[in-house]
C-alpha cells in the first residue's frame, strides 16, 4: 500500500514538473525566454555630450543676436597656448562652427554688418591682441563650414583687434553672453568682448 502510494506521488510529481516545464517560453531554440516580469534591467542612459550646444541671445541696439557655439569644458587642461595654439584660427567654440546671427544692421568695430547670419572666429595670440572674425561661412551643407578647418580669410565680413582680460576664478565652460554693448565670450580665466553698436547712418 504504501509503496502503491510512493509511487502514485512520485507521478504526481514529475507530472506537475513537465506541465511546469511546458509553461516556460521558449526561443526558437529551445532556450528559456526572461520575461518581462523577470526582467530588472534599466534602459542605459546616453553619455553626455562633451561639448554641448548652446546659445545666447539678446538685443543690441534695437538688433535681435543670437550666438549658436559648441561649449567645451576646461577638464584640468592648458587650454590657451595648449588646447588651443597661439596665432591659429579657432572656431571660437566646439565642433561645428560657431555662429552669430543678428536680426538688423549693427556696426562691428568701424565695419558696418548688414542683416544675417555669420561664423564666427578668434585668433588667440601670446602678447599681441586677440583677432576677432566674421565670416560668410557658417554652415556645413551650403558653405563646407565645419569648425575652422575650412575658414577661408576671403570671405571674412570683419576682422578686428580684441584685447583679453585675465582672471582668477576658472570658468570652466565655455560660454557667450550678450550685453548692450558686445558679445562676451569667457572661458578658462579668460574673457574677451566684441564691440557690437547701431549701424551708422550713412
Amino acid at each position: 500500500m504504501i509503496t502503491k502510494l510512493t509511487k502514485n506521488f512520485s507521478l504526481l510529481i514529475l507530472l506537475v514538473l513537465l506541465v511546469f516545464s511546458c509553461a516556460q517560453p521558449k526561443d526558437d531554440k529551445g532556450g528559456e525566454v526572461e520575461t518581462a516580469e523577470e526582467s530588472t534591467g534599466e534602459e542605459p542612459e546616453s553619455a553626455p555630450i562633451a561639448s554641448p550646444r548652446k546659445t545666447a541671445s539678446g538685443t543690441i541696439a534695437g538688433a535681435g543676436v543670437t550666438v549658436d557655439y559648441g561649449s567645451p569644458a576646461v577638464k584640468g587642461r592648458e587650454v590657451w597656448g595648449g588646447l588651443e595654439p597661439y596665432g591659429k584660427v579657432w572656431r571660437a567654440g566646439a565642433n561645428e562652427t560657431t555662429s552669430i546671427e543678428f536680426s538688423g544692421a549693427v556696426t562691428i568695430g568701424n565695419t558696418k554688418v548688414p542683416q544675417g547670419k555669420y561664423g564666427f572666429y578668434l585668433i588667440p595670440n601670446e602678447s599681441e591682441p586677440w583677432v576677432a572674425i566674421l565670416n560668410t561661412d557658417w554652415n556645413r551643407d551650403e558653405h563646407g563650414a565645419w569648425g575652422a578647418y575650412n575658414y577661408n580669410r576671403e570671405n571674412d565680413v570683419v576682422r578686428i583687434e580684441v584685447s583679453p582680460e585675465w582672471g582668477e576664478e576658472i570658468n570652466e565652460r565655455l560660454s557667450y553672453i550678450v550685453k548692450e554693448d558686445g558679445i562676451m565670450l569667457s572661458w578658462e580665466k579668460m574673457t574677451v568682448k566684441i564691440p557690437v553698436s547701431a549701424m551708422e547712418n550713412g
